[in-house]
């Protein structure tokens, strides 16, 4: 009985201080609210440029893996096993944030998922971006997530375990040359790349 409580206590860990709120309160808390939550998609969307650049098809794999986590991610908090512990506290989703998303359940961690599977494709090209870099970039973006009362440690440690899951298969896709052409074509032309 007591090794649940302290799986509960470790998995389910919330911080005694309501940041969210103490940054909600303030004049520009909002503001910072909502970059802290978009910020890693900035981030991934320079990731995915560079690694697009060095390898179209991979293109192709991270769109097949964003979709696939998309749906993964959806199924499973429509299935609300928990809430998100923002809302035990009554927290108000500040304008800027999709609230009809922030209402649904809180497993698994869609950041966390995405910075998973984006870590693998790193660390397949070491040379592009170096994943220890990647790693000291993205990991503060999630775990503030956790902090302010976003998810849980259990919905982040799932979100880069289903995260990895779906990479395993993503990686070994191999997609026709003519989609790949068109991928560069376009690439080539949106980045001005000659």
């Amino acid at each position: 009985m007591k090794s649940i409580n302290l799986k509960n206590s470790l998995l389910f860990w919330q911080p005694r201080t309501d940041w969210f709120k103490k940054i909600s309160e303030h004049k520009n808390g909002s503001l910072f609210l909502i970059c802290i939550n978009y910020i890693i998609w900035v981030f991934l969307f320079y990731v995915s440029y560079l690694l697009i650049k060095n390898e179209t098809n991979v293109f192709w794999q991270l769109f097949t893996a964003t979709i696939i986590g998309e749906f993964l991610e959806k199924f499973l908090k429509i299935k609300s096993f928990w809430k998100r512990p923002m809302h035990l506290k009554n927290n108000i989703i500040p304008n800027g944030l999709l609230k009809s998303w922030y209402q649904k359940g809180s497993f698994p961690s869609g950041h966390a998922m995405k910075a998973a599977f984006f870590f693998m494709f790193v660390f397949q090209n070491p040379t592009i971006i170096s994943p220890a870099g990647f790693t000291s970039i993205v990991l503060p973006l999630v775990l503030i997530r956790i902090f302010l009362g976003l998810h849980y440690p259990i919905d982040v440690l799932g979100g880069f375990i289903l995260g990895f899951l779906i990479w395993l298969p993503v990686h070994f896709l191999v997609f026709p040359n003519f989609l790949i052409n068109l991928v560069a074509t376009v690439f080539n032309f949106v980045f001005f790349i000659h």
